[in-house]
C-alpha cells in the first residue's frame, strides 16, 4: 500500500493528454514518477500519436489506464470530460505532456489548496523552455510569474498545469462546443458560483512554444472565437480599438521597451509582425464568434 493512501491522504488522478510529443515526454514522465506524494495514478489520453510517443507511454503506464482518441476530431471538452468520467479519485490533476514538473513537490504544492472547499480548481506556473524564443518567455513570465499582473486581467486560467475536486468537475463538465480555450471557460464558469480559483506559483512546471507567425494567426484566431462564447453576457470591450487597434500598440510598447532592458534584437524585431498576427487573429476569431454563438 502506498505511503500516502495508508495515512487516508486524498486519492489524485493525474491527467496527461498527449499527441506526438516524443521530445519532451519521457522527462515529464519521470518527474511525475519521481514525486513525494505518492497516492496518485497516471492517465494518459493520447490522440494517437505516430512519433514514438506511444511507445514511451507503455512503458511508463498500465494497458488500462491508456485511452486513445482520434486527432482528426479532437475535441478538448469532450476529451478531458471523458478522462474525469474514467478516473475514480478525489481529486484530478490536469498535466499536458510537454508541461514538465521542475522538482520532486510539484504535486503536493499543486493539490493543496484543494483541502479548503472554497477553492473551486488551482493552476500552477509555467516557465518557458531553454530553446523558447524572447517574446514567448516573456510573455510566458508575464502571464504567470508571481501572479500579480494576471490578477488584472478580467480572468485567467490554464488547465495545462492545474488541478480539481472531482465532484467539481462532475457538477461542473467542460463545454465542448468551443475548441480552444475551455480552460478558461470552465474555471471562469466556476468564479461564477462563486468558488475561488487559486494560483499557485511554487507548483511549477516548464511549458511554452515557439509557434511561428501562422500557428499564432491560428491559435488566436480559435481563441478569439471562445472569447465571444465566454464572454457572450457583454464582459469584454470588443469594439476595434479597445479589443485590436489598442492591445496591439501597447503590445509592441511593452515589448521594445522590454527588449532595450533586455539586449534582445530577436525580441525587437519579432514584436510588430508576432502582435499584428496575435491581435488580428483574434479580433477575426472573435467576430466569427459572435456570429455563430450570439448571432451579432
Amino acid at each position: 500500500m502506498k505511503e500516502d493512501e495508508a495515512k487516508g491522504a486524498p486519492r489524485v488522478a493525474i491527467i496527461m493528454r498527449s499527441f506526438n510529443d516524443v521530445a519532451v515526454i519521457e522527462r515529464t514522465l519521470q518527474q511525475v514518477e519521481r514525486q513525494t506524494y505518492r497516492n496518485f495514478e497516471l492517465w494518459n489520453f493520447d490522440s494517437t500519436s505516430t512519433d514514438g510517443t506511444l511507445d514511451i507511454v507503455r512503458r511508463h503506464n498500465v494497458a488500462e489506464r491508456i485511452r486513445l482518441n482520434d486527432s482528426r476530431h479532437y475535441n478538448p471538452g469532450r476529451v478531458l470530460n471523458e478522462a474525469v468520467a474514467a478516473a475514480q479519485a478525489d481529486y484530478v490533476v490536469f498535466l499536458n505532456s510537454d508541461a514538465t514538473p521542475c522538482d520532486e513537490r510539484w504535486l503536493e504544492r499543486l493539490i493543496e489548496p484543494l483541502q479548503d472547499p472554497r477553492v473551486g480548481a488551482v493552476f500552477g506556473r509555467q516557465m518557458a523552455r531553454p530553446d523558447c524564443r524572447p517574446l514567448f518567455v516573456r510573455d510566458t513570465e508575464r502571464a504567470y510569474g508571481d501572479g500579480a499582473t494576471a490578477r488584472q486581467w478580467l480572468h485567467f486560467f490554464s488547465m495545462a498545469n492545474a488541478a480539481a475536486r472531482r465532484e467539481v468537475l462532475v457538477s461542473t463538465p467542460l463545454e465542448t462546443c468551443i475548441q480552444y480555450s475551455e480552460d478558461i471557460d470552465w474555471s471562469y464558469r466556476l468564479r461564477q458560483r462563486g468558488l475561488e480559483i487559486r494560483y499557485v506559483a511554487e507548483a511549477s512546471v516548464t511549458h511554452s512554444h515557439n509557434y511561428s507567425l501562422h500557428q499564432s494567426l491560428k491559435r488566436h484566431f480559435g481563441e478569439g472565437m471562445a472569447e465571444a462564447w465566454i464572454f457572450r453576457r457583454g464582459e469584454l470591450r470588443a469594439d476595434f480599438l479597445r479589443y485590436c487597434l489598442g492591445p496591439f500598440g501597447m503590445e509592441v510598447l511593452r515589448d521594445l521597451a522590454w527588449a532595450f532592458r533586455s539586449g534582445s534584437v530577436d525580441a525587437a524585431l519579432h514584436s510588430v509582425p508576432l502582435r499584428a498576427v496575435q491581435k488580428w487573429g483574434r479580433w477575426k476569431g472573435h467576430r466569427a464568434g459572435r456570429r455563430r454563438y450570439v448571432g451579432a
